[in-house]
């Protein structure tokens, strides 16, 4: 064939030319890519098939020290993901991000296995898909947990005979074992097992159908992550997610001074202040919102920091007669507002359905 096919894409599809090089068009320079055009149409949508993918997630080892004490998870399926216990006692060495130090913590965790499925063309858009569902799955963990849980693995491919997830028993520097034992991960005896609540198991088509919710639920779990390097971020963040709750019962409002006027009211710190009232009483709310509120908008509006990020997160070193300058915020009033976040979404998650 001499001719060629043009395509022309338009908003509602797509138009097809044949050109030839010369003279008038000939049944032979044209038919071939009708009938390509009107066959390659036909098969549109014949090839998806299930692409089934596995991933590890479990407690982060920034968040972590020592050993999980609640052992494995129950096998259990949440939304359209299952979950089984990895069967690893991983042991896991981290050190500071610094090359001048030389100070190494330990932890030991029971990972989670992740299964899910997408249908889809090829495997390059699972992984995009896959990866929302690992985040809303370790925003839920971390909810019910109280530990920042995250993906320790990326999604991959299941193989032809069951999962190819190669799960280590150690993660790190490797240093010798106590007594000479090497470190096996096997599950210790009288490990225990632990169920997740109602709330988590039914709460993934409450967030399919409730979009603020869900964006309430992952500014809390940016707000959990930020928080060891980033805490000022980590409060303003926190407070988004409390106001994002909030913004379920007080909508949008139009300014009132005079009829004509367009813009809208400030609605955002009564939205704060009421999804609080959900969990405080009235004279917690009056006590914290205030002050809490403004640190978000000094963060918000002026980049204002108030923890020890200032610092590159250096706290200072152990002296009884020195305090930490950034203890108050950190510990005290960023502590209590996770807390506080912690229990308002938990609130609305038990909650029946609106």
């Amino acid at each position: 064939m001499t001719s060629i096919l043009r395509v022309h894409p338009h908003p509602d599809g797509i138009s097809c030319t044949v050109v030839g090089a010369a003279g008038d068009p000939s049944p032979d320079q044209v038919d071939p890519w009708r009938t390509s055009a009107l066959g390659a149409v036909d098969e549109i949508g014949r090839h998806q098939r299930t692409h089934v993918w596995v991933a590890l997630v479990g407690v982060s080892p920034s968040g972590m020290q020592g050993s999980d004490a609640l052992g494995q998870i129950k096998a259990t399926d949440v939304g359209p993901l299952a979950l089984a216990p990895g069967g690893v006692h991983m042991r896991e060495f981290r050190g500071q991000d610094r090359v001048d130090s030389h100070f190494i913590t330990v932890s030991h965790n029971f990972p989670v296995v992740v299964t899910g499925q997408v249908e889809t063309y090829h495997w390059d858009p699972v992984v995009p898909v896959a990866q929302a569902q690992l985040s809303r799955l370790c925003a839920l963990l971390t909810l019910h947990r109280g530990q920042l849980w995250e993906p320790r693995t990326l999604p991959i491919p299941q193989g032809p005979n069951g999962s190819v997830l190669k799960i280590p028993t150690s993660v790190g520097p490797e240093f010798p074992s106590p007594h000479g034992k090497e470190w096996t991960g096997e599950i210790p005896p009288g490990t225990g097992t632990w169920r997740l609540p109602p709330w988590v198991l039914e709460a993934w088509q409450r967030l399919d159908d409730d979009s603020e919710l869900q964006t309430a639920l992952s500014a809390y779990y940016e707000a959990v992550r930020l928080r060891r390097r980033h805490p000022s971020l980590s409060l303003l963040t926190f407070v988004a997610a409390i106001e994002g709750v909030g913004m379920r019962s007080v909508p949008d409002a139009t300014c009132d001074c005079h009829p004509e006027c367009k813009h809208r009211k400030g609605v955002a710190e009564k939205r704060f202040r009421k999804a609080l009232k959900t969990v405080l009483t009235q004279k917690q709310v009056k006590e914290l919102a205030g002050p809490l509120y403004d640190q978000r908008s000094h963060t918000g509006h002026r980049g204002t920091l108030f923890g020890s990020e200032q610092v590159l997160g250096y706290g200072g070193h152990e002296d009884p007669f020195q305090v930490n300058p950034y203890f108050h915020f950190e510990a005290v009033q960023l502590g209590r507002l996770e807390q506080i976040a912690h229990a308002v979404l938990v609130k609305v998650l038990s909650e029946p359905a609106a």
